[in-house]
Parts: structure tokens; C-alpha cells; sequence
């Protein structure tokens, strides 16, 4: 469904709770969201990424989506997985409160190691930061996942493809099933409506969207560089700056600057 206030299109996801196998299931079908991915590749002139890295890029948001509705809705969490083989950095990140995901993949100057690794970064309002480092084999996103999980998180999860762009994770809880967790397969996922007693647990929604505004673009600049023109543009009248997240471009002129400076005092005003 398109959202009207910024036509994002909103993927569904519903979860339920897999009744005598203490187990949840969470599914929705991220085509809109996929196509949203594609519009802004187009509109930000990212170089095209080839099948591969589309593939994974894709599975990748598809990944965190499913693990963010598989955990509470004020979790906020980053995933960074580096390949060696070609060296690739990707990176995904999301929240369930705006329902936000976005990602896109690095090609240059990545810092490769023995092992493909698996960064996690989780935060929330009430808790404290947590990060995670995992080694991983092979190049499949959702493995990877799951490898993730099996070493860094509370249950054991197994993702699967559905028909079209349909994707489910399935998490075991304390006293799972795990001989019927482990024997599970796509087929039999699609099927879990009919072959297992399902109870409703919840409904969200989430699309492709970094959040990105050219004032916290600036506050980024001002930290880093201050608040003198020169220092920050070097002698030019405009400068053209790239979101580190989604690789949005924003042309920032000295005028711009000098207001959104205006604003980032009102803001500090308003704290005190």
C-alpha cells in the first residue's frame, strides 16, 4: 500500500505464534518495498549493482525487516556484512517505531579480512547499545543471518524465499520443537496455515526510507568542521554531499548553510 503523505509504499508483515511448537513466524512480501529500493538507486544515480549484489542487497532488507518484527517495536538496529570475496561492504538499517528501512552496498575501499564478518548494532530509547561481531560463510544473506543468530541472539532463526518476493522467518522459542524446526522448508512454511495451529500476534508496517534531511547534514558538518564557512566549504560556493546511509545527494550553499545554522540555535534555544 502507498503511503500518502510521502508515497513510500508500505510493506505488511504479520506474525503469529506457532501454537504446540512454541515457535513464531513472521511473513510479508516485500515487493513494494524492493521497488521503492530500485526508484531510489535511480533517482540518487547510484552505480547500477549487478545480479549478485542486487540479490543480496535485497535479501539483506528482507532480513532485518523480518528480524525487526521479531523483536520489540523500539529496537532500532544496523547490520553490517563484509564480504572478501569480491570485497563488499553492505549495509542495512531499520526501526519498526516509523517503520524505516534502507541499505545500499560499498565496493571501494573496503577493508577486507580472513572471514566474512557480521556486524549487529542494536539500541533502544530504555537500554543500553549493543553491538556484536560474527564470522559467517558463504555468500547467501539469509544463512548469514541465521549464522548470526545462532551465535549473538536470545533464540535460533531459519529464513526462507516464498513465492515472488515473499520471505518468513521462523524463531524457536525456550522449549521449541526443534526436530520440526529443523526440518522445516519453504513449502512447508507456506503451508503453516493450514498445517499448524496459528494464533495472531501482530501487524506492522514498514518501507524503504532513510529519514535524511539536509540539516542534520549540517550538524554532522558543523561538529566535524565548525561553524566558518571557509573551513567548511574550502573556497567553493556550493557543495554537493552525500548521504553516508542511503547515498541521497544534497547541494548545500553558503546561504543554506548560514540559515540552517539559524536554525540548529533556535533548536539549542528551544532545549534550555
Amino acid at each position: 500500500m502507498s503511503d500518502p503523505e510521502d508515497g513510500a509504499n508500505r510493506v505488511e508483515l504479520v506474525s503469529h505464534f506457532v501454537r504446540h511448537k512454541n515457535a513464531m513466524v513472521a511473513r510479508g512480501d516485500f515487493g513494494p518495498l524492493f521497488e521503492d529500493h530500485y526508484l531510489h538507486l535511480m533517482q540518487s544515480g547510484q552505480p547500477r549493482l549487478n545480479p549478485a549484489q542486487d540479490t543480496q542487497l535485497k535479501d539483506a532488507l528482507a532480513g532485518l525487516v523480518l528480524h525487526l518484527m521479531s523483536n520489540p517495536r523500539d529496537f532500532t538496529t544496523a547490520w553490517t556484512l563484509n564480504f572478501n570475496e569480491p570485497p563488499m561492504n553492505l549495509f542495512v538499517t531499520g526501526d519498526s517505531e516509523e517503520g524505516r528501512v534502507v541499505g545500499r552496498v560499498f565496493t571501494k575501499d573496503v577493508k577486507v579480512h580472513p572471514r566474512p564478518l557480521f556486524y549487529s548494532q542494536t539500541s533502544r530509547p530504555r537500554g543500553k547499545d549493543r553491538q556484536s561481531t560474527v564470522e559467517f560463510a558463504g555468500g547467501d544473506l539469509f544463512s548469514a543471518v541465521e549464522q548470526y543468530y545462532a551465535t549473538s541472539e536470545q533464540f535460533p532463526a531459519r529464513l526462507f524465499h516464498l513465492e515472488g518476493d515473499k520471505a518468513a522467518m521462523v524463531t524457536a522459542h525456550p522449549d521449541a520443537d526443534l526436530e520440526w524446526f529443523a526440518q522445516l522448508t519453504a513449502e512447508k512454511v507456506a503451508q503453516l496455515d493450514e498445517s499448524e495451529e496459528l494464533g495472531f500476534l501482530e501487524r506492522r508496517s514498514y518501507h524503504f526510507a532513510c529519514g535524511c534531511r539536509l540539516i542534520t547534514i549540517v550538524r554532522v558538518l558543523v561538529n566535524t568542521f565548525g561553524r566558518d564557512p571557509e573551513k567548511v566549504f574550502a573556497g567553493q560556493d556550493t557543495l554537493q554531499i552525500s548521504c553516508p546511509r542511503c547515498a541521497g545527494t544534497f547541494e548545500l550553499t553558503t546561504t543554506l548553510f548560514a540559515e540552517a545554522l539559524i536554525l540548529l540555535d533556535g533548536a539549542k534555544a528551544d532545549e534550555k
